[in-house]
């Protein structure tokens, strides 16, 4: 087993780099045994424990100052495929476990777009990506068996015949065990058949009126400070032929990757906030029209649009947030939204310079503190270069989402308070709580993120 003991140097832990922790341990473990001493040797791996894999999380929930990080990255194989399952270790990256069912004709029942997530991390952490009824949005609602470790050093092998305790431990966060094999259910290839429209704000209500149904996938994309709006949805197909493989990879590369650069470059190059804004609003509209285009009204694979991370400098990445609300009044929530957004820019001259993207999510209660247990949702994903003035922005913006119903992703909201956590997910938080109190009595997975949230 690799270790490194070094209190001082810092590591990053979140998506964008920002976060930084500085661990006492930092061990890589290549069998359970040594899952299991590093649990129970607490003089030698001091707490908080916190597991590790590819980062993906956008908030500090993997700090562990003066405690120890544990490296995923060696329990990397993929153990078996079935019909309807496939089992893997807990560090496989998701978007080579993705490319090696497309090669088998299945795919996992939530594909991402984002590859770069281990499997031990979906499978008990919140996450959101564009589905349809029928088809779930969170890859941890597919989990149908985990094995960890849990504060007592002991093996735990939760299984579908445990169903409540399945539940919780798709949304424990790592914090009730290290989760070191995970089970997923799979199905057979399937496509989507891509549909855009771009409109006024104005029209935004009447055209998501129309978009109930079954097997109908929804994103929307929202420019508050031009009045812009363009709306994305997938019929779910039969995969008979699909188009070329480089047509989605480039709509999801130029999206993901070059987008957030461009913004960085207009902040270095344009001196101007408000000239800066406007022509990038311009830019980046029909730069998505564009991308889009390429998919339009073609049949594309799940597994095309799942990518790994794009290799940028740090200072060419995109941050943000996301919060979600009931789907049936999101309409008018994005009203809200935008009056908030040209509010705050008049008072306090801060503006999000890339666009606001939202996702549906079917109702989905397969995970306690599921942010879509209560019925249909859509994630609000406010997204931004960063620089000054954001952090800020964040507070008040989690003020506005609280007080307008929003439900918080606990790894995925920043700057998130106690209140808001318990004002968003009521009495699922606190049943947790009570459960985490019981199962880790001495703290050994807790952290100074979520200590305040869940305790």
């Amino acid at each position: 087993m690799e270790a490194t003991i070094d209190g001082r140097k810092g590591m990053s832990i979140n998506w964008e780099g920002s976060a930084i922790t500085r661990p006492r341990m930092v061990v890589k473990p290549e069998r359970v045994s040594e899952l299991i001493e590093i649990i129970k040797n607490e003089k030698k791996y001091p707490a908080p424990v916190r597991a590790v894999g590819f980062q993906h999380s956008i908030t500090r929930c993997a700090v562990a100052d003066g405690g120890t990080i544990i490296d995923m990255g060696n329990f990397n194989r993929i153990l078996e495929f079935g019909q309807r399952h496939v089992r893997v270790q807990a560090g496989v990256r998701i978007y080579d476990l993705v490319k090696a069912l497309d090669a088998r004709g299945l795919q996992l029942c939530a594909c991402p777009e984002f590859g770069d997530i281990s499997a031990g991390s979906v499978a008990c952490t919140s996450n959101r990506y564009i589905s349809s009824r029928g088809i779930l949005g969170q890859i941890s609602s597919t989990v149908v068996a985990m094995k960890l470790v849990i504060p007592q050093g002991t093996k735990l092998n939760v299984t579908a015949k445990q169903p409540d305790m399945l539940n919780v431990m798709r949304s424990s966060f790592g914090l009730l065990g290290i989760v070191y094999e995970v089970t997923f259910a799979v199905r057979e290839k399937i496509g989507f058949v891509v549909k855009r429209w771009q409109m006024d704000l104005d029209d935004l209500s009447l055209a998501m009126a129309g978009l109930n149904g079954d097997g109908i996938g929804v994103r929307l994309t929202v420019y508050p400070f031009s009045n812009k709006a363009q709306l994305e949805t997938r019929h779910s197909v039969k995969l008979e032929t699909a188009t070329r493989q480089w047509k989605p990879t480039l709509r999801v590369w130029g999206w993901n990757c070059l987008v957030p650069l461009v913004a960085q470059l207009f902040k270095r190059l344009v001196p101007s906030s408000g000239l800066r804004g406007k022509q990038l609003d311009i830019l980046l509209f029909r730069a998505q029209k564009m991308f889009t285009r390429l998919l339009q009204d073609r049949i594309v694979e799940m597994s095309a649009v799942c990518l790994p991370r794009c290799r940028m400098p740090k200072w060419g990445r995109c941050t943000y947030t996301t919060w979600a609300f009931p789907a049936d009044d999101f309409s008018l929530l994005i009203e809200k939204y935008v009056a908030f957004c040209l509010q705050y820019k008049r008072d306090h001259g801060f503006r999000c310079d890339l666009p606001t993207k939202a996702l549906f999510v079917p109702k989905d209660p397969a995970s306690l503190l599921s942010y879509a247990a209560d019925g249909d949702v859509f994630t609000l994903d406010v997204f931004s270069s960063g620089g000054k003035g954001w952090e800020d922005f964040l507070i008040d913006l989690n003020q506005f989402c609280s007080a307008n119903g929003g439900v918080p992703l606990l790894n995925q909201t920043k700057h998130l308070s106690q209140r808001q956590a318990v004002r968003g997910l009521g009495r699922k938080l606190v049943t947790f709580k009570r459960l985490r109190r019981n199962v880790d009595r001495h703290n050994r997975l807790s952290s100074t993120f979520y200590q305040p949230l869940v305790g």
